[in-house]
Formats: structure tokens, sequence, C-alpha cells
């Protein structure tokens, strides 16, 4: 008895007979670090008989492989489970032991059951464990689900790759994470609508194809035709490629008719195509005779130069040689491709230079003179006055003569540089009589068309203004060319006698004139005019009137003028005072315009500084043209340099101002041309109400930009002002119309609302509530894709739905609870042994059926007072007082257990685990009656 209790003693905790101290062992004695106890840990984990100690002796190895291996290999099925879900909970992360992506994709891709991998999936946050494991699971109905839960990049871009459906990828362009995923799915969608597009755009291209092609039947020009068709025939060609995308029928249509449109062309330019094929050889002779003509001209040139260069250079000339080369020419020409005519233009021109053979000597002597003639011309200057042109204009012409003379004895055999020598010359001597022959017939005009007024004048007896006409047309008629004064000699020789006559009758006329217009002074000093302007006034028209009379009597003539004079002197006296007061006034007028040309260079000035307040400016700008415009006269010599310097002054600031007023009309004008493209933009089916707020934006900067000018602003603001109004009442056009129609569909809305909340009122079964739900929610789809929303009637609609969440909550409320009540009932009477069969448990559902079969087919009769009291735990229900310790034992186990598996608590499992321990006997209705308040509440 001594040794077996020493040895009692000396035994290990984690090998006593009592569970609960072997599961404290493994908590407080032993350490998976330790390879002695690591091997313990291992032999508890796979032989220990209770379940409890296997689960402690693995969560202290707390090694996945452990774990891994106990979820497939472990003997006691409890433990196997409880390993199962353990790794689960490790893969979705809310496990303390925490595993690497190396280890998770290792275990993904040898281990891992399909039971786990959706779980884990929605839990896992790796990119490339989540597209790993929505391939391994293979379910597209997850797609959309795990696009919205996984807001990650590499993972979106996956899922848009393994759709292309376009009503998925507008789902997914909703919830894109960022810029880059949403452009992708923008350009998948566009990608996706250009090929559903294409077949149409395709054929539709095609058509118009085949169009073009056939409509080559309706141009006359053949070559025209041969070029456009090559053209519609590279294109066809280019297009079988896009045919593709088009079904083989389509396919063989299209070609079908291609080839019946190549064959009426065929057919119906058959005739032109032979014209075509002539006309091509015509050409191809035509372009053979102009070789040949360029050939023959190019040796006809040759020979020409050649007899040119030995008159000239004055060298020997081989005539015999010459006359071979042109014979033999004659002969080449002769025999070629060219026609008669052509031939006989060819031949007479050898025969010209044949002769020119006979005549060097006179071609010699031609090309002297020729030499002569240029050498004598360019030592004559051109003429400068019309004196000199009267004198060098013949002497040109007789030069002109000469030339032509000495060019026809050369025959054609004067050199390049004589010949250009002479163009130069004559276009310079030409061009520089031009401007004085023009000025020469300018005179001439003058004098033709004075002549008839003169005579005009002398007819009607104004011979004070004849006089001074005549002797213009005198002095006109001197210039005039010999030629010019020939055409008008008649004419001026008729009046020139009579303007003789004349003059002896002026003394005669202008005599006593003289006299009484110098009574008409002496009287008007005796009685001066009080208005010192008016007097000034007479006086000068006195001396207007004096000069016009011409000469009186020679001896009286000179006495005349000079008492005049002294007279109109005295006669002006008075005014003289009144225009030295004006002379004041003009010194004082100048002072301020001087100033006043001061200030406006000083504003100039402050250009330079920036900003400049350009509204500042032009007020002070119009200010100063005030001040200029209201100051009084100043010496008319003077005047003209003060406002040259105020005109300086101003530039600068009038430059600012107008470079800054064509600045604001072209700002202007492109705000009015932006606010036209909102406006063409609503009338192709734009948003009206985000042109109004874009045109809203451009009135802002419309503010914020300057004056534009007098002339401008109005303008543009009424053209502004025009485009504005016409786009705010399509605005109110289409407000009213919405309004109505949004009107009509609310009450439509209404309508349909009113008869789901009668069928709610009388739905009764959890099926017609699930199909009023549906039909309510589609009708708060319909009113929520109509903008804008009317919120009264969605509000109303998601009013209805939460009413018939709340019923159909209730309903399976009270089902769940009625479904438990029966469920007790049936348990009660199998421990009461009053239901022993299965086929008297039709009152359950074929979940519970399942369920309470094994319950019928156990044999063990099992104490499950231990786990009611779990049950009781779990639930947070009181137990009898008298088992208030075992409740303690049993809430510190749950305790442990909760700790180490960290799961939450699933009543509804634990009371089937509950059922599941063995046979119902009467000594379990009490605890049937203790646990039957949990799930029947």
């Amino acid at each position: 008895m001594i040794f077996s209790k020493l040895f009692k003693a000396n035994k290990a905790r984690w090998q006593h007979k009592d569970s609960t101290i072997r599961i404290t062992a493994i908590s407080e004695d032993l350490t998976a670090a330790n390879s002695q106890d690591q091997e313990i840990l291992l032999q508890l984990l796979n032989e220990d008989e209770h379940e409890l100690v296997r689960r402690a002796a693995l969560i202290k190895l707390a090694d996945f492989t452990h774990w891994l291996s106990a979820s497939q290999n472990n003997s006691n099925a409890k433990v196997k489970e409880f390993a199962r879900q353990q790794i689960s909970l490790m893969l979705q992360d809310q496990h303390e032991l925490k595993l690497s992506s190396e280890t998770k994709v290792t275990f993904l891709r040898e281990q891992a059951t399909v039971a786990m991998l959706e779980p884990w999936l929605h839990k896992e946050s790796d990119a490339e464990l989540i597209i790993e494991l929505y391939k391994k699971i293979n379910k597209p109905q997850l797609m959309q689900q795990l696009f919205v839960q996984k807001q990650n990049p590499q993972v979106q871009l996956f899922f848009v790759g393994q759709t292309g459906e376009t009503a998925v990828l507008e789902k997914f362009l909703k919830k894109a994470v960022n810029d880059e995923v949403g452009q992708l799915i923008t350009d998948k969608i566009n990608q996706i609508t250009e090929l559903a597009q294409k077949p149409a755009k395709v054929k539709k291209q095609v058509q118009l194809l085949l169009s073009k092609l056939l409509a080559l039947k309706d141009i006359t020009d053949y070559e025209q035709v041969l070029s456009k068709r090559e053209l519609l025939q590279n294109e066809w060609q280019l297009a079988q490629d896009e045919l593709a995308c088009l079904t083989e029928e389509e396919q063989a249509s299209f070609a079908e008719k291609y080839q019946s449109i190549t064959n009426q062309l065929v057919k119906i330019f058959a005739p032109k195509e032979e014209a075509y094929q002539q006309s091509l050889i015509e050409k191809e002779l035509q372009k053979n005779k102009q070789i040949a003509k360029d050939s023959f001209d190019q040796e006809i040139n040759d020979l020409s130069q050649t007899l040119t260069t030995a008159v000239f250079e004055n060298s020997v000339l081989d005539e015999s040689e010459f006359a071979n080369k042109l014979t033999t020419l004659n002969d080449k020409i002769a025999a070629s491709i060219l026609n008669e005519q052509e031939i006989a233009a060819y031949q007479k021109t050898i025969r010209q230079q044949q002769a020119k053979l006979t005549k060097l000597p006179v071609i010699a002597q031609s090309v002297s003179d020729a030499t002569h003639l240029i050498s004598r011309i360019s030592q004559l200057a051109l003429p400068q006055t019309i004196e000199e042109l009267n004198e060098r204009q013949p002497i040109f012409d007789a030069w002109l003569q000469e030339w032509k003379t000495t060019e026809k004895q050369a025959d054609g055999v004067l050199p390049e540089s004589i010949k250009a020598a002479y163009q130069e010359l004559s276009q310079h001597w030409r061009s520089g009589l031009k401007p004085l022959q023009q000025e020469q017939q300018g005179l001439f005009r003058q004098v033709q068309k004075k002549m008839p007024e003169l005579k005009r004048l002398l007819a009607s007896g104004k011979y004070k203004a004849s006089f001074g006409v005549f002797k213009r047309i005198k002095g006109n008629f001197e210039r005039l060319s010999a030629s010019q004064q020939h055409r008008l000699q008649r004419d001026f020789d008729q009046v020139s006698e009579k303007i003789a006559e004349l003059s002896d009758w002026e003394h005669y006329i202008a005599t006593p004139r003289k006299q009484q217009l110098l009574d008409e002074v002496k009287q008007l000093i005796e009685q001066p005019i009080d208005n010192p302007n008016e007097l000034a006034a007479k006086i000068k028209q006195y001396r207007k009137v004096w000069n016009s009379l011409g000469h009186a009597d020679e001896e009286l003539d000179k006495d005349l003028n000079h008492d005049f004079n002294q007279a109109v002197e005295q006669a002006f006296a008075p005014c003289r005072l009144y225009f030295a007061e004006q002379e004041n006034l003009r010194e004082q007028n100048l002072v301020k315009r001087i100033e006043i040309i001061e200030q406006a260079k000083a504003m100039s000035a402050e250009l330079e500084k920036t900003p400049v307040d350009f509204k500042h400016l032009d007020a002070q700008l119009n200010k100063l043209n005030h001040q200029w415009q209201g100051t009084g006269e100043v010496d008319r010599a003077k005047y003209k340099g003060l406002l040259h310097d105020y005109t300086q002054a101003l530039q600068p600031l009038k430059s600012a101002i107008r470079e800054f007023h064509h600045n604001n009309v072209a700002e202007k004008t492109a705000l009015i041309e932006k606010a036209r493209d909102q406006l063409a933009a609503t009338e192709e089916g734009g948003d009206i109400n985000a042109a109004i707020e874009q045109v809203k934006g451009i009135q802002a900067k419309w503010r914020n930009v300057g004056y534009a000018g007098p002339r401008e602003e109005n303008k543009l603001w009424q053209r502004f002002r025009a485009v504005n109004d016409e786009l705010f009442k399509k605005r109110d056009l289409l407000k009213n119309e919405q309004q109505q129609a949004q009107s009509a569909q609310q009450a439509e809305f209404e309508a349909q609302l009113q008869s789901l909340t009668a069928e709610f009122e009388q739905a009764q079964e959890l099926s017609a509530l699930s199909v009023l739900k549906e039909k309510t929610q589609a009708l708060l789809e319909q009113v929520v894709s109509i903008k804008p929303v009317i919120k009264a009637v969605a509000n109303a609609v998601e009013g209805q739905i939460k009413a018939i969440d709340a019923a159909i909550e209730q309903h399976k409320s009270d089902k769940e609870k009625q479904t438990w009540l029966t469920l007790f009932n049936t348990l009660s009477e199998i421990a009461s042994d009053k239901i022993t069969s299965a086929d008297e448990l039709n009152g359950l559902s074929a979940f519970w059926q399942k369920k309470v079969q094994d319950v019928l087919a156990a044999t063990d009769v099992v104490d499950r007072k231990e786990k009611t009291l779990e049950l009781e735990i779990l639930a947070g229900v009181e137990s009898p007082a008298e088992l208030a310790q075992d409740r303690m034992q049993a809430q510190v186990r749950l305790m442990q257990e909760q700790m180490s598996s960290g799961g939450a608590v699933d009543l509804q499992q634990n009371f089937i685990n509950w059922l599941q321990l063995g046979r119902l006997t009467e000594q379990d209705l009490d605890l049937l009656a203790r646990i039957k308040g949990i799930y029947c509440q």
C-alpha cells in the first residue's frame, strides 16, 4: 500500500486518470518547445480517451502541421472536426496562430477542401490568394460580391478580365477602387460596345463601298473611272479582314454583290476600254514625237550657236562641214515620225541656216554695228527733267530704229550677250523715261482741259481770271513735246491773240475801280466797325479785291498802291490791340496745353507699373481729353506741334487701352462661343442642367473680364445675353415639361403603391409576403431610376418595404418558435416512449426529422446533465440552484475551450450535439423542460 501511494505520488499529472488534471498539466507542465514534452503532447493528442484532453494537447502544440494532421488523421471524430474548424479560422486570420502567405498557398494547392474555401475567400485580404481561391472555387456568381468586397486593384483587375458582360462591368465601374481600374473597365466596355456595333458598322461601310463602286458607271471620264476603281478595289481588299465579324451568309452576300458590280462595270466600260488603249498608244506616239522635236531643236540650236560664235569671234567656219551637218539633220527629220507639216517647219529652219552661210560678211558687219549701238546708248545719261526729256527722247527713238535695222541684217545670229545688253538698256531707258512721259502727258491733259475753260472765261468777260489761267496754260504748253504742241497749236494761237488784246484794256478798267476802293477804305477809317473780327475781315476783303483789279495807268498805279497800303494800315490799327490781347490768351492756353501734355506723359509712364487699373486709366484719359478740348486757342503755328506732342504722349495710353479692349473682346468672344457650345450641346441631346451650370460659370468669368470698348461692349453683351436667354428659356420649357411628366409619373407610382399596400394588408403567408417585397422593391427601382427622384414616393415605398420586412421577420420568428415547440413536444413524447417510429415524425421538418431519426436509432443511454449545463451557460439562462458548483466547473471548461477556439456560439448546433449524445429516456424529460425555455422564448 505504501509503495502504491509512492508510485502514484511520483506519477506525472499528464498521466492522471482525471481528465481535468491532465488538461491542467498540459497547460502548466508541458511545453511544445521541449522535444520530450512535444512527444507527450502528440501522444495525448492521438491516444487520450478524452476529447477535451486531445483538444488541449493540440492547442498547446500550436503548430499548423499538427493541426492539419489532426484534421485528417485523428481517431476522434470531434477532435478531427475541431481541428478542421480551427484551420478554417487560421486561414481566415481569425485565430491566434497566424499563417504566412506561403503556408496558405501550399495548403490551398495541396490540402484544401472545397467546403472551407468560400468562407476563407470572403475573409482573405492577400490579392494573389484571393485570385487563387476564386479560381479553385470556380463560382462565377461570387464575382460581383467579391469585386465590391475586395477593394484591391489587383483583384479588381483580375475580375475585370474574367467577364465580358457589359451590365456586370457597368456595376464594377461604380465600385472601382481607383482611376486605373475605372479606366480599364471603361476601355473594356467601350471595346465590347465597339465589337457589338462592329458588324453594323462594317456592313454600313461595305454597303457604302459597293455604292461608290456601282456609281462609277455614271462617270464619263474613263481615266477617272480607272483611278477610282483601283482605289475602291484596294479598299475592298483591306475590308476583307473586317468582314470576318459578319456571318458567313452576309460575307457571301457581299462578295456576290461585289462580283456582280465588277462584272457590270467591265461590260459597261468595254467600249471605252478599247478607246482608252488607243489613247494610250496616241499618247506614247506624242511622247516619242516630242522627244524627236526636243532632239531636233537642240541640234538646230547647237548649229545656230556655232554660226553665231564664228561670226562674233571672227573665227574660221568650215562651211562644208556645217552644210553636211545641216543635210544630215534634214535627212533625219525627213525620216522621223513627225507629220508633214512639222517636217516642213523644221526643213524651213534648216534652209534659213543654209542661207545664213551665204551672208556671213553682212552678218559680221551687223554684229559690229550692234556693238557700237550698245556702246553709244550706254554713254547717254537718262533725262531728269521734262526739258531733258524733250531733248533726249528723239535720240532714244532714233537709236531704237537703228537697232531694228541692224537686228534684221544680223538674221538672228546676234550673240546672246549683245541681245541681253540691248534688252537691259532698252528696259532701263523705258523705265527711266516713263515717269517723265507720264508727267508730260499729265501736263498735256491739263492744257487740253484748261483751253476750253479759258475760252469760256473770255466769252463771259472774266478777264482777270483769264489772265491767270492763260499764264498757267502757257507755262505747261512750253514744256510739252513737239508732237503734243503740234496737236494743241491751233487753240493756243487763238487764245494767245485774244489775251494780247485784253492786256491793252486792263489799265483802262482798273484805274477808276481802285480809286473808288481807296475812298471806301478811308471812310472805314472815319467810321470804324466796333467788332474787331468783322473789321479785320472787311479789310481783308478790300485787300483781296484790290489785288484782283490788276494794273492801273502807269503814272497813277504806284501812288494808288502806296495810298491804299497806308489807308489799310490805319484802318487796321484798332484790331492790333484786340489781337494783342488774344495773343496773351493764346500764350496762357499754350502753357495749359503743355501742362496737359506733361500729365499725359506722366500717365504713360505709369503704364510701366503693374498691375494697371484700366478702368481708372480710361477715366483719367477721358478727363484729360475734356481738358484739352476745353482749353482755348493757341498760335496756329504752335498748335500743330502741340497737337503732335499730345497725340504722341497719348499714344501709349491709347495703345494700352486699345490692347486691353482688344483682349477683352477676344475673351468675351471666346466666352460667347463657349456658351453657344453649351447651347448647341443641348440641341444635340445634352443635359440642359449641366449646360446651365457651365453657363453660370461662364457668367462669373464674364463679370471678371474688363471693359471691351464703347464700340464692342454693348454688341458683345447683347450677343452673350441672347445665348443665355435662349438657354434659360429652354431650361424653363424643359422644367415645365418635366414637372408635368413628374406629376403624371408620381400619380402612377402612388397608384401602384396603393395597390401593393392593399395586397400587403391581405397577405398572410410568407411566400405572399416575399413576392410582395419583390414587387415593392421593383417599384422602388423604377422610382429611383427616374431622375430627378420623386423623394415623397421613394420614402413611401421604402417605408412599405420596411413594413413588409418586419412582417416577414415576425412570420419567420413565429414559424421558428412553432418549429421549436413542435420539436420539443416530439422529443418529450420520444423520451416518454410515446413515439418509437420515424413514421410518427411527420410534424417535423425534413432537417429535424433526420436529426430525430438518429436519436430514435441510438441505443446508448447517456447522462446529458453536463451538456445541459453547458447549453444554459451558453444561452445565458439560470440553472437549478443545487447545480451551482457543477455549473461553475462547466463554465470554466467552456471558457478554456472558447479561449482556445475563438469561435462564435451556435446554440442550434450545440442543441444538435446535445441530441446526438444518445437515446432519450424519461430521465431526460426534466432536462428537456430546462432547455425548452432557451429555444421557445
